[in-house]
């Protein structure tokens, strides 16, 4: 457990660094993102029962519907959910499925059978630019369509977005990623943010978060960049992904184990390119 503020604590999983958020106000016990394995999720209850009392309500905010996100939902009975009002029911199905493979494949215990984790019930689903207590959301698509984010005091918590360990992973659109890029630039000038919080990897501080925007901007800006270069050249896919495969991100080169997620990005920017000109989003083969 890291302290952040006075009001806000991280747990960091083993599983992709993931970070699970304690916010502990004056009214509100605020849980963001509980997981990821059972022990895990256990020093989070421990740590939180002692301000479990009547005069804080008790959050659970769900930045959106991936299965690493999702994982402690059942664990937290007492906590009302709050998600985005855009919360992408088919893509919770998904993620409950790729985490009950996860669990057959890596021998995890959880506390249920196979094939009947609890749905996530929703009971306060934010509107954009909604607030509940001292929390504003936003809805910020790109990384999901259904991703959020929020600013409690200086603090800014925005899901998958920003991580100093991974590039942008765009599993909805590009131009929705670039609209939250700069959706998150202008809170960042604009609401005094000093401290902002990714759910995977350590918080960025000041200056640090604009420079994870710009990296952002900059990946995003060589696949967009290599993609208009190929429907000039006339190049097929797989000479496409080949380039793709050359290009680093922060100076380094992409990890082993995120390339199909850089490569599923290129086909997101292909698809989008191609629609725009009105042509062929498949790639060749």
């Amino acid at each position: 457990m890291k302290q952040i503020t006075d009001h806000v604590f991280i747990f960091t999983s083993v599983v992709q660094q993931l970070n699970s958020v304690v916010i502990i106000d004056d009214d509100y016990l605020v849980i963001v993102d509980p997981g990821f394995f059972p022990g895990e999720i256990a020093s989070i209850r421990n740590f939180l029962q002692p301000y479990e009392n009547s005069s804080r309500s008790r959050l659970l905010i769900l930045t959106h519907s991936h299965f690493d996100h999702i994982a402690g939902v059942p664990y937290f009975p007492g906590y009302a959910v709050v998600t985005s009002s855009m919360w992408d029911k088919s893509n919770e199905q998904r993620a409950i499925r790729q985490l009950e493979k996860f669990d057959t494949e890596f021998y995890v215990d959880r506390p249920w059978e196979q094939g009947k984790f609890p749905v996530v019930n929703t009971l306060y689903a934010m509107q954009h630019q909604e607030t509940l207590g001292p929390f504003h959301f936003f809805h910020t698509p790109g990384h999901t369509d259904d991703s959020m984010s929020f600013i409690y005091k200086n603090v800014l918590c925005v899901g998958d977005y920003l991580s100093s360990l991974e590039f942008p992973f765009i599993n909805a659109s590009v131009s929705d990623y670039n609209k939250t890029l700069q959706l998150i630039t202008e809170l960042v000038h604009d609401s005094s943010i000093t401290t902002l919080l990714s759910q995977h990897g350590p918080p960025a501080c000041t200056n640090e978060i604009l420079t994870r925007i710009d990296s952002a901007h900059a990946y995003i800006d060589e696949l967009f960049h290599l993609v208009e270069t190929a429907q000039h050249q006339d190049d097929i896919w797989s000479d496409v992904l080949a380039e793709a495969n050359s290009l680093s991100y922060q100076g380094r080169p992409i990890p082993l184990g995120l390339k199909s997620a850089h490569e599923r990005n290129l086909k997101t920017m292909w698809a989008e390119y191609h629609h725009s000109l009105n042509l062929s989003s498949i790639p060749e083969r």
